[in-house]
């Protein structure tokens, strides 16, 4: 399809219609779109010039409101020309609503009194999509874009009739018509190329971009270039889209894969927008203010080769061993890593913080990386910068924690939701809708999630008290990090597992976690370790794989998860060599608001996620717990579970109770633990073992006793009493008188025997103390 001058069309023809009719228009000295009359005139870009340019607003508020004050008592042709100017500018951009250019617009025409129309084919180009998403980059260069077009009016006014009609005509002379306006930035050129030859010019505003799809794919058109300026490189793009367009059969996308990843050699950004901390203080030298005044962000990187944008992590590895071979392998590391996220991870539309003294200062990143000649700042991004800074006192979590992590390129994305809502104070640094952002992906914070208070139904299935579970809650809440410890059969990993699973939600089962200690267990096997694993070519190696907290806090920190609780239950803890397990991890179980670099990944930062909560359980029966240190002691808060007092007193009683059975089992778990003493205080024996269902028959307690209690007491006793004594004084024999006497009267446990030998139930046989 092609127009009466047979340009043909585009990616967005009813937007390149709109467009060609304003420039068309303006370059013949045809009355306007919007006007009865013409608006392309020296006068009136002078005089646009003049108000904005030479009177530049370096004050507070945005483009458009400094653009009003700027156009106050103008002529009616200079507002409409500037009107043209925000069609112009917003038309093109997939990534602003139709509504938004639409409002833009009628608000400039809104400042003049002459009768103005929006025709159309505008409206239609208004409601339709745009043909490339400019981000930030074009919106904060909207006051430049405004003064090269009504240069790039200057200039085709100052040329012939004749002169600018060729240039309708033909798409290499209109690439000189344009090439004769000296000033930045370029982005604007090419979106004004574009919609007057949509099918010879290329909708990309990035000239690094033009050059790399040119570079990438030159070869298919000879490799021989045509040169490095403007004009070629539109002439080499306009003769690759031919080639490429007839063997695909369709319109090519370079945005979209497979060509993406070939000329960008990165692809597509995966993970949402990213944030970045960089330290204006490099190799001593404060570089802030030539950043403020630049309009930049760099690093050193004066031994680098210069590397593409997008190359990847062993590339510049690579570069960095070749130019930096005069420091240490581990120096070397950080700074590939740093490159990398310079060069390939950074993106246009990424914030970026850096701090000097007590102030934050922060900007956008608006284009791609690229090289200069100074070698204190050789590697740059341009950035648009917030002017006014902000207090570095008193910041919101977690931007305290991400300032104090080590490094010159620091990922700040933890800090994004902040640092958004300080932007929204800057338009210019936003879409000019503030509906534009409401879709945006941006992280979740990360907080720690209200738990919910217990109900008296699970108290009851738990056999405690409502307000003793809620003390617990409130010690998760405030402690992230508590342990039961207690005798055996206390009940300790029960309960932990009944807690976390409510506390989680039926419907996230998946979110508690259990893992259990042992003498063997190490830092490799909790958190991360080298394992063997079979690589693609069948050959065996090591790959570093993630433990069970490490999996769990990746999952807890998952966009989505951010603010739902999740569990960590550690069985068994005092069992394992704390030390050596946690390795450290023992810094951000007392500093959960910080991150550590890790022993296996020095590269990396790790932070314990707010949301995960971590119930340990001990056993003081077992001597080990005797060698749990104080670090660690500190770091959590210690619930006892003891049968006699705290959460679980009298909860055998409660259990019978609820199942309509008599009471025996709890005299009898009173009487024993009476007999063990006070002396005996961490033996004493737990609930758990008289709530099995065996348990309920004088059989099962008998077998209960023999097999799991009197072992248990023999070993405790060894080398104080001797077998027999042990038997003579805790069997279930010498404990029934004894819970006899101490009651007056008990219910005992016969075994009525039916015909077939089965066991009764428990019954009251009313015996009296002997």
């Amino acid at each position: 399809m092609v127009d009466a001058v047979g340009r043909g069309f585009g990616p967005a023809p009813e937007v390149e219609v709109a467009g060609r009719a304003i420039i068309d228009a303006g370059l013949r000295g045809d009355s306007s779109p919007l006007w009865t009359e013409p608006t392309w005139t020296v006068k009136n870009a002078e005089e646009l010039l003049r108000r904005i340019f030479e009177n530049y607003d370096e004050g507070p508020g945005s483009f458009v409101e400094k653009l009003e004050n700027q156009l106050g008592g103008a002529e009616p042709g200079v507002v409409v020309q500037a009107a043209e100017f925000m069609a112009l500018h917003l038309l093109p951009l997939s990534n602003v609503r139709g509504s938004t250019k639409r409002y833009r617009v009628e608000q400039v025409l809104s400042w003049t009194d002459a009768a103005t129309t929006i025709p159309s084919e505008m409206e239609t180009a208004f409601d339709s999509r745009g043909a490339f998403n400019g981000g930030t980059g074009f919106n904060v260069r909207q006051w430049q874009h405004f003064v090269w077009l009504a240069k790039f009016v200057q200039h085709a006014c100052s040329q012939s009739v004749e002169v600018r009609d060729r240039a309708i005509q033909e798409p290499e002379l209109f690439a000189q018509l344009t090439e004769g306006v000296d000033h930045e930035p370029k982005g604007i050129k090419y979106s004004v190329e574009y919609l007057a030859w949509p099918s010879y010019f290329e909708p990309i505003t990035s000239r690094n971009h033009r050059w790399r799809i040119r570079e990438r794919y030159l070869k298919d058109i000879g490799g021989l270039s045509s040169g490095d300026d403007d004009p070629a490189i539109s002439q080499d793009l306009a003769v690759i889209r031919k080639a490429h367009d007839a063997a695909a059969g369709t319109a090519v996308d370079w945005y979209l894969e497979p060509y993406l990843s070939e000329w960008s050699g990165s692809g597509k950004r995966t993970g949402g927008q990213k944030a970045w901390l960089v330290r204006q203080n490099q190799s001593g030298t404060p570089m802030l203010p030539m950043w403020l005044e630049g309009g930049f962000v760099s690093v050193r990187a004066e031994h680098l080769e210069s590397l593409e944008p997008g190359s990847s992590v062993s590339q510049v590895q690579r570069a960095v061993n070749s130019g930096y071979q005069h420091i240490d392998y581990a120096e070397r590391k950080q700074r590939a890593l740093e490159f990398h996220r310079f060069l390939t991870i950074m993106h246009p539309d990424d914030p970026v913080v850096t701090q000097s003294g007590d102030r934050l200062y922060l900007g956008v990143v608006v284009d791609e990386a690229e090289y200069s000649d100074d070698p204190t700042s050789r590697l740059r991004r341009e950035v648009a910068w917030r002017r006014e800074s902000i207090e570095a006192r008193d910041l919101p979590a977690p931007l305290p924690r991400l300032l104090e992590e080590q490094g010159t390129i620091v990922d700040f994305t933890d800090g994004l939701t902040v640092i958004k809502e300080w932007l929204r104070e800057t338009p210019d640094l936003l879409p000019d809708d503030p509906d534009e952002v409401t879709n945006e992906n941006l992280p979740q914070p990360a907080v720690v999630p209200r738990l919910r208070a217990p109900d008296d139904e699970l108290a009851a299935s738990l056999h405690v008290k409502r307000e003793d579970l809620q003390e617990v809650v409130e010690l998760l809440q405030t402690r992230n990090q508590i342990v039961f410890y207690g005798p055996p059969g206390t009940g300790k990993t029960y309960l932990a597992g009944k807690i976390a699973r409510y506390l989680a939600g039926k419907e996230h089962g998946d979110h508690v976690k259990t893992v259990q200690f042992h003498p063997s267990y190490a830092y490799e096997d909790f958190f991360e370790g080298y394992r063997p694993a079979q690589g693609e070519d069948g050959q065996v190696g090591f790959s570093l794989e993630p433990g069970p907290l490490r999996k769990i806090a990746a999952e807890a920190s998952a966009e989505g998860n951010r603010d739902k609780p999740f569990f960590l239950i550690i069985d068994e803890m005092n069992r394992g060599n704390l030390a050596k397990v946690f390795g450290e991890l023992y810094f951000l179980l007392e500093y959960r608001d910080q991150s550590i670099n890790l022993q296996y990944s020095p590269t990396e930062t790790f932070v314990l996620p707010p949301n995960l909560f971590i119930i340990g359980t001990m056993n003081t029966a077992d001597r080990s717990i005797a060698m749990v240190d104080a670090a660690i002691r500190r770091r959590f808060a210690f619930v006892e579970l003891h049968p006699q007092e705290g959460l679980i007193e009298g909860m055998l009683g409660r259990y019978l109770q609820a199942h309509d059975k008599e009471p025996l089992r709890a005299h009898l778990l009173d009487a024993l633990n009476s007999e063990l003493g006070a002396g005996d205080r961490d033996l004493m024996i737990g609930p758990s073992y008289f709530m099995k269902e065996h348990a309920a028959s004088d059989t099962g307690l008998e077998r209960i006793w023999r097999y799991e209690l009197l072992p248990l007491l023999e070993e405790h006793y060894f080398g104080r009493m001797s077998r027999a004594e042990v038997h003579e004084r805790f069997g279930l024999p010498t404990i029934r008188k004894k819970a006899a006497r101490s009651l007056g009267a008990v219910d005992y446990i016969e075994e009525e025997r039916t015909e077939s030998g089965q066991a009764g139930s428990e019954e009251t046989v009313g015996a009296q103390s002997q």
